[in-house]
């Protein structure tokens, strides 16, 4: 099976979590440039683009090279490689990873779409201004969701991969929730 030669090796999962890890790099700079350049004129984010906020400087700045992101793709590819040798601890954890990416994958695809259209105020019109706990409540509920995917496919399934995936999943929708509630309650 094509997860157990994945999980197996070690070099291939990571580097198969730093690519989805890069491209959300790379598709949020993408994202954000085609927000600046002009889908701003029907979107408006209060508070910024980019929800997470150990990155929003770096986006805000459109940094091609950002330090925050190569420390932690460093550190988080140092520590699968620390616990490669527990095949269990190695798949939820892997799993959590490759989850949450999953949903950072999709939103990106659907915001560069809409950013792409939008820029030309192509079949947009109008503005939308959204709060930033509202970005983050809708944010939310695009992990709860895919969690709950992945939660079922797991039950269906039982593999731990798919554990971490729901793990991760509705752990970022709980820490986005929270963090909504908190900005909500600020305004």
């Amino acid at each position: 099976m094509l997860l157990s030669t994945v999980l197996n090796n070690a070099w291939i999962a990571i580097g198969l979590w730093a690519v989805l890890f890069c491209l959300d790099y790379i598709f949020t700079m993408k994202a954000a440039r085609m927000y600046q350049m002009g889908a701003n004129k029907h979107f408006i984010f209060a508070g910024g683009y980019e929800l997470n906020e150990y990155f929003k400087e770096d986006v805000a700045k459109l940094k091609v090279f950002s330090f925050r992101f190569w420390l932690v793709l460093i550190i988080v590819a140092g520590t699968l490689l620390i616990i490669h040798p527990l095949p269990e601890a190695f798949a939820l954890a892997w799993g959590m990873l490759i989850g949450t990416q999953m949903a950072v994958q999709l939103r990106h695809i659907n915001n560069l779409m809409r950013f792409y259209y939008a820029r030309d105020s192509r079949g947009t019109k109008g503005r939308i201004e959204t709060d930033h706990w509202l970005s983050l409540r809708l944010s939310a509920v695009s992990f709860l969701s895919l969690g709950v995917l992945f939660l079922f496919l797991f039950l269906l399934m039982g593999s731990l991969v798919l554990l971490g995936a729901t793990v991760g999943c509705l752990a970022m929708s709980l820490r986005h929730f929270l963090d909504s509630a908190k900005q909500n309650k600020q305004n």
